[in-house]
């Protein structure tokens, strides 16, 4: 079954830095000394798959595999935040 399973943001140069949160994967691309993307599409999420998806793409994914959010608030809109997940 496909799913998410963590936060990743992509650098300018095009390389995606993992964590557990958005903020800790800008957090990491900055202590390596690159730049995080300011791209809409260069924070998402990795799959169980491996693969790269945007935050729409992983809430789609999240949906599909019927796992609700973490959030006591529950999922927010059509975006899959880092939240919803632990």
């Amino acid at each position: 079954m496909l799913q998410i399973i963590c936060a990743a943001v992509k650098t300018t140069k095009g390389l995606v830095i993992r964590g557990h949160r958005h903020a800790d994967c800008i957090l990491l691309i900055k202590r390596m000394g690159l730049k995080p993307s300011h791209s809409p599409q260069a924070q998402g999420f990795i799959t169980s798959q491996n693969k790269f998806v945007t935050r729409e793409r992983g809430r789609i994914i999240q949906n599909r595999a019927g796992i609700p959010s973490a959030s006591p608030e529950g999922y927010m809109g059509t975006t899959l935040f880092s939240e919803d997940l632990y």
